[in-house]
């Protein structure tokens, strides 16, 4: 199984006539102080299963790691390929709300995505401090 696309954005949904519905992608959050609670981010999955892999689980590991490699979130489950055409590629679109996560240190933070225990995706997420307009600098913080 491969993943044919790996995003954060502000919202996503897939429509009643299964289009795929993406708004605000984003790779870098501004945060005025650190620690910083990001309220509310999506990450988007498109899942391409071979046809041999239908109808089998397959375990889903995410993990988000901040710069120093520690892991600050982490999710796991199973997906289970079905329907499409015989012979043809399984898609699958997934959607995970990620609320009220806790950001702590500024810098390269990374998104992982394991299909059966094989790296299938890595995302980008800067975290970077910045100044409000009419607020002053938030003290540095290593």
């Amino acid at each position: 199984m491969q993943v044919r696309l790996a995003l954060l954005a502000d919202h996503a949904n897939v429509s009643v006539e299964g289009k795929l519905n993406i708004f605000g992608i984003f790779d870098r959050i501004g945060a005025p102080e650190l620690p910083f609670v990001h309220p509310l981010m999506h990450l988007v999955l498109r899942f391409e299963a071979h046809p041999a892999e239908r109808d089998r689980a397959h375990k889903v590991e995410i993990k988000l790691h901040d710069p120093d490699g520690a892991t600050i979130f982490e999710i796991g489950g199973e997906i289970v390929p079905r329907g499409g055409p015989p012979g043809q590629p399984v898609a699958s679109n997934q959607i995970l709300a990620i609320n009220n996560l806790q950001l702590s240190k500024s810098g390269e933070h990374t998104v992982v995505v394991f299909v059966d225990h094989d790296l299938k995706a890595e995302l980008p997420l800067h975290v970077e401090r910045i100044t409000l307009p009419g607020r002053p600098p938030a003290p540095h913080q290593a």
